[in-house]
């Protein structure tokens, strides 16, 4: 009679240990032998994009490559490259300089570029053009050589916006001197009309002493 009792508690208490055991691995913490554990975290238990994902996505952040000023968007894209000259200036090869958009009235639309920091005031077209917005503009230092430059346009005002289709300019200005100063003519500047619309266009321009490369393409 002992001998059964006790063969009966032990069959209870393997018969516990058996659901007890697996529930309490299952409760218990991640290890790096489970395959949640490397499973990257991506925010809300996978509910959604995060903000900053959701900004990423829709290009609406500052800068990006090549001065984005949002991302691809589906009303078309700019694509407009150009490599300033140095003209010997005061401060030659240093040079500061912006690259904007305008609509044919020459009506501010956008910033795409400004590599300028504390020597912006010297920009005096693209200043008095803007009024300094670098909204959604790539901006960066003086730059101490000339380089190629490549922008992007979204079709997109500051505000978001989608520009309505139409006849638009792009802008470049540079200097290598303190054009603000008294006596001081501006830098070298230039504008290349385009067309915004549902149809593609492709213009390679000649070099000129103080632009070379240009290259624009609109792509509907």
């Amino acid at each position: 009679m002992v001998r059964s009792t006790r063969n009966a508690k032990r069959i209870a208490l393997a018969w516990a240990s058996g659901l007890f055991l697996p529930m309490l691995l299952a409760c218990g913490p991640a290890t790096r032998s489970d395959p949640a554990f490397w499973t990257p975290y991506t925010g809300d238990d996978g509910a959604g994009s995060t903000a900053s994902e959701a900004a990423s996505s829709t290009g609406t952040g500052m800068g990006g490559a090549g001065g984005t000023g949002g991302g691809a968007p589906a009303g078309g894209t700019l694509s407009f490259r150009v490599t300033t000259v140095s003209l010997d200036g005061e401060y030659a090869p240093k040079n500061i300089g912006a690259i904007w958009v305008t609509d044919a009235q020459d009506t501010f639309v956008k910033t795409l570029e400004v590599w300028a920091a504390k020597r912006v005031e010297h920009l005096v077209r693209w200043r008095a053009a803007s009024g300094t917005n670098v909204v959604d503009a790539v901006t960066g230092a003086t730059r101490k050589s000339h380089i190629e430059h490549a922008v992007f346009w979204n079709g997109t005002n500051t505000a978001g916006l989608e520009a309505p289709d139409g006849t638009y300019r792009v802008h470049v200005e540079f200097t290598e001197w303190n054009s603000s100063d008294s006596g001081e003519d501006p830098g070298p500047w230039m504008t290349l009309d385009f067309v915004k619309g549902p149809s593609a266009q492709e213009t390679t321009l000649p070099d000129e002493p103080a632009f070379i490369g240009r290259y624009l393409s609109w792509t509907p």
